[in-house]
Order: C-alpha cells, then structure tokens, then sequence
C-alpha cells in the first residue's frame, strides 16, 4: 500500500546504501553485491554512489578489494545528509498541496498541518545520525532473498 509520504527511489538507494554499509567499520564493500542484497539496479546504484561521493558521504576504490565505504564515521553523517547529498530538492517546512504561487501553506488547516509534520520530518533528519539508525536496524526482520 502507498502512503502519504513518498520517498523517491534515489533516496531509498542512497539512505539504505549508507545503513548497509554504516556498520563495516571502514572496509570497502563492492557495489553490484549491495546492489543485488538491497535489490536495486546496479547502474542505478552506481549513479547515486556518485552523488554520495561528491557529497563527502561516500569514497570509492577500485580493484580486487575495492568497492564503497562510508568517508567518515556513522555518527558524523546525519539522514538529512544523506537527502541532500542525494539530490534530494531543498526542504520547506511550509508547503501547500497548490504550488507555492498560490498559496504559502497557510490559508487552511491541512497547509498548516503540513508545514507541522515537514517541520518535524526535517527535525528528525537533521538529528538522527546515521549510526543510530544502524543501531536500530534488526536485519533478521528482513524477508530472505
């Protein structure tokens, strides 16, 4: 079922990417087996692992031993980090459902709702870091392959 809340699937990529590989202490993990284990398109990966390294979030190396790791600690990388580095557009707490030429959010109870609700969402980004959410992670809930 399709919530209220839409994530694309470029952030989807980019946040689960960065929790698989949050808790291998620095070693490099190939990107077509993440691909594969998270079940996204390797190329597809590949792109957004670009953007992750040009945001300071991931570094890459080649070779036998290469792959992705994280290019600092998990606790130094917040998800609201990783929205940005993933080109996730610039978050406005006050948002109505009409574009914002018409109205600024605030005319009716649902534009004030919203602006709540994306004032926390973006509140919780900035502060969850991404080693807590790792923490939090229990990969025997996950449906096997």
């Amino acid at each position: 079922m399709i919530g209220i809340l839409q994530i694309p699937e470029s952030l989807s990529i980019a946040l689960h990417t960065c929790l698989w590989i949050a808790e291998d202490d620095g070693v490099y993990r190939p990107s077509p087996q993440l691909a594969q284990e998270l079940g996204f398109s390797a190329h597809h990966l590949a792109k957004i692992v670009q953007r992750l390294v040009r945001g300071g979030l991931l570094e890459t190396a080649r070779g036998r031993h290469g792959g992705i790791r994280l290019a600092r600690p998990a606790q130094q990388i917040t998800l609201l980090d990783i929205y940005e580095a993933a080109g996730g557009p610039p978050l406005h707490p006050h948002r109505c459902l009409l574009d914002p030429k018409i109205c600024g959010g605030r005319a009716c109870s649902i534009g004030r709702l919203i602006e709540q609700e994306n004032g926390r969402l973006h509140t919780t980004m900035k502060h969850t870091t991404l080693a807590s959410l790792a923490r939090s992670l229990d990969k025997t809930q996950l449906v096997p392959a």
